[in-house]
């Protein structure tokens, strides 16, 4: 407790995330908190007034307990004042011309422009109205829509929709994740359902950074600059990764090395110690530090917002920007609370950050390397100079590891094996590309000097790719498709934070505590496996225009589907799912091939004793399922042929009354490929039939216990 004196900001900060956290999963309309958070504010002002309160040490800790509940209430009230603007629905605006402003850089897809607007007005009877709210548009990519810019205002008449959730087993929650960006509707227009109103206005900050930022990258480019040098040089220094390929990326995932390429507290730290240095001549005039302080805070912050404010840059530069104020006015401040003091501050702003996995990892990665890294460092006392960088790169990287991994492991399922090699690597070649990156942008306008520096630039990021991608090709060089759960990351966090203090304190206690956790974790690891083991599942999953019929039994894994599905769009659909059912390999069947008996016993045999397959027919366990796809003829036999599913694919055109005469079935599922009209036209048909039924399209992944 006494350690939690020394930290007064962390004793606020963490009643404000339970308030947060506690608003999202059971969010309130009701304005009585609010009155709440007033009575709270009045007692505690009025109990600083009454002197025998606020002076007698034994009342101490109903200040410490009215000070929790102001900020619980706090946290609570702001999150739900934010999450109700977002829940407005942007439905009632479908009939009237809305106005919007772009708020984020514009995203070039294959066949659309996505933007992200903040609505500033409506059109209702000739009058304009002011409205607030954000939405995602697509704009169907043409000339005009790829030319938009932030702060391009347009006008539309949409028809707004609901951002639909999920239709598959734990699926990624894009509606989860709008939300918490406080977007809950998007709407879809053709070229002539838009018009561009007016070009931004130059003296809007966040228009210029990105305008400046453009430049910049523009000016890169013209330096010879393309493809992945490109998109790796955007990324690192400016915090524009929409120019990096797919590929690439994820070897920069496999490798360990992503934090690279998103700019975070390394790049931002860099920044700060190039211009530290450059401004120290300052320090010998008069008020010299305090010019130098609100230089440093002017380019931390400028550099944070060319390079996007992700949540990584806003807590690395409000977290130096405390530094820099606490030695403007020369007062030393504890590491923890200045730590505390940012992401107090970023959360008042935007409760909703909590939940960002970059907010998490880049506040993980900083408690880590300051509470742990100073431990490993006393292991080794290099002599030389490199040996010392060395060993400083590997207890900066081992301790940043321990303290992200389990976050790493619940939300992407692997591990980089060689994240020690690879930020051995990585992190100088980073270093060098920030600076030579930020000269060449400098001397950019010196054209013999700027082409000689970008050239050195380009073969840099070069040798950085080459590096990243052949620690991505050697063996096993990724861990992946780890089932990890939150009860997992919370018994291992739990684990890291008891050893941690059994080093500090050295008492038995801790020790027990670190034992017991660690017993309750393989406790949880053994039975969840063993009920794994005995799963039985038939799942008929949502994937768009495609049949995809998944038989899980135990281990074992059977993706019956139409077509040879690639691995993108299985890792986007499905693989979350398979993970949680601890499966690693899967078994993809083409179902076209299976209705040809000759390839059976060949490539295409299900090796599974519990699954029976002959054509169209299935039978797994005591289940009986019959797949009605646009080949099936219909046949009246002389007695109905008894299952317990039908599956109908591929736009059958057999009405449902013809299929009764042959079949009879418990319920009849409609699976996602099938178009909109048939699906709809099966429904009202089963309907009107009385019969048992579920559309795939509609409900989401059919999926039972067999």
């Amino acid at each position: 407790m006494s350690h939690l004196n020394q930290l007064p900001i962390l004793r606020f900060l963490i009643p404000l995330i339970a308030g947060i956290v506690v608003a999202v999963y059971f969010p309130s309309q009701n304005p009585l908190q609010f009155y709440v958070f007033g009575s709270l504010f009045l007692l505690f002002g009025i109990s600083l007034i009454i002197k025998p309160l606020n002076s007698n040490f034994a009342f101490r800790w109903f200040f410490g307990v009215l000070i929790y509940f102001l900020f619980f209430n706090l946290g609570y009230g702001l999150t739900n004042n934010q999450s109700l603007k977002a829940t407005h629905n942007l439905s009632s605006l479908n009939e009237q011309v809305v106005i919007g402003e772009i708020a984020e850089p514009p995203v070039v897809k294959d066949k659309i422009v996505k933007c992200v607007l903040s609505i500033t007005g409506t059109k209702q009877q000739e009058n304009w109205q002011a409205t607030k709210g954000k939405t995602i548009v697509f704009l169907q990519k043409d000339n005009e829509s790829e030319k938009l810019t932030v702060g391009d205002v347009i006008s539309f008449q949409p028809e707004f929709k609901d951002v639909p959730t999920t239709k598959n087993p734990l699926e990624f929650d894009y509606k989860k994740y709008l939300s918490f960006h406080l977007i809950n509707q998007q709407a879809f227009l053709k070229s002539l359902n838009w018009k561009l109103l007016d070009k931004p206005d130059k003296n809007n900050i966040f228009v210029l950074a990105d305008v400046i930022r453009r430049k910049m990258i523009f000016t890169l480019e013209k330096l010879g600059l393309t493809n992945n040098e490109l998109g790796v040089a955007s990324a690192l220094i400016l915090g524009y990764k929409n120019n990096i390929e797919a590929q690439l990326k994820s070897a920069y995932s496999s490798a360990g090395a992503m934090h690279v390429l998103a700019v975070s507290g390394l790049h931002v730290g860099i920044i700060f110690m190039i211009f530290n240095v450059l401004l120290k001549f300052t320090e010998k005039f008069k008020y010299g530090g305090i010019i130098k302080g609100i230089i440093l805070l002017l380019v931390l912050w400028f550099y944070a917002l060319i390079t996007g404010l992700s949540p990584s840059v806003l807590r690395s530069a409000t977290m130096f920007s405390f530094v820099v104020a606490a030695k403007m006015i020369n007062r030393r401040t504890n590491f923890f609370n200045t730590l505390s003091a940012s992401a107090l501050l970023l959360l008042l702003v935007n409760p909703f950050l909590i939940f960002d996995v970059g907010f998490q990892l880049s506040y993980s990665a900083v408690i880590g390397i300051v509470l742990i890294q100073p431990w490993f460092s006393k292991w080794l006392s290099p002599t030389t100079w490199l040996g010392n960088y060395t060993w400083d790169l590997v207890t900066v990287s081992l301790a940043a590891q321990i303290a992200t991994f389990p976050l790493g492991l619940y939300y992407f399922h692997q591990f980089p094996n060689y994240f020690l090699l690879a930020n051995l690597l990585v992190i100088p070649f980073a270093v060098i590309i920030l600076c030579l990156g930020l000269f060449t942008l400098a001397a950019s306008f010196i054209p013999v000097l700027s082409v000689y520096i970008g050239m050195g630039l380009k073969w840099t990021i070069f040798g950085l790719n080459w590096v990243v991608t052949y620690i991505d090709q050697l063996p096993y060089a990724v861990t992946n498709k780890i089932k990890f759960t939150l009860s997992d990351t919370i018994f291992v966090y739990l684990i890291i934070g008891f050893i941690l203090l059994l080093f500090v304190y050295r008492k038995f206690y801790y020790f027990a505590l670190a034992s017991i956790t660690t017993l309750m974790l393989l406790t949880t690891i053994g039975f969840d496996k063993f009920k794994l083991l005995n799963q039985k599942k038939l799942i008929v999953y949502n994937i768009p225009k495609h049949t995809a019929i998944n038989f899980i039994d135990g281990n074992d894994n059977i993706l019956i589907s139409d077509i040879m599905l690639s691995k993108d769009k299985l890792k986007f659909h499905v693989e979350n799912n398979w993970i949680d059912k601890g499966i690693k390999a899967e078994k993809v069947v083409n179902l076209e091939n299976l209705k040809k008996e000759h390839l059976i016993s060949n490539l295409y045999k299900i090796d599974n004793q519990n699954l029976f397959t002959k054509r169209n027919y299935f039978q797994y366990y005591n289940h009986k399922i019959a797949i009605i796809d646009k080949n099936f003829r219909a046949f009246i036999p002389q007695e109905k042929l008894n299952v317990d599913f039908i599956i109908w694919t591929q736009n059958c055109k057999i009405p449902l009354e013809k299929l009764i005469q042959t079949f009879q079935f418990k319920k009849l599922i409609i699976d996602s490929s099938n178009s909109t009209y048939i699906n709809d036209k099966l429904v009202n048909e089963a309907k009107q039939l009385k019969m048992e039924y579920w559309s795939v399209q509609e409900n989401g992944a059919f999926e039972i216990d067999v």
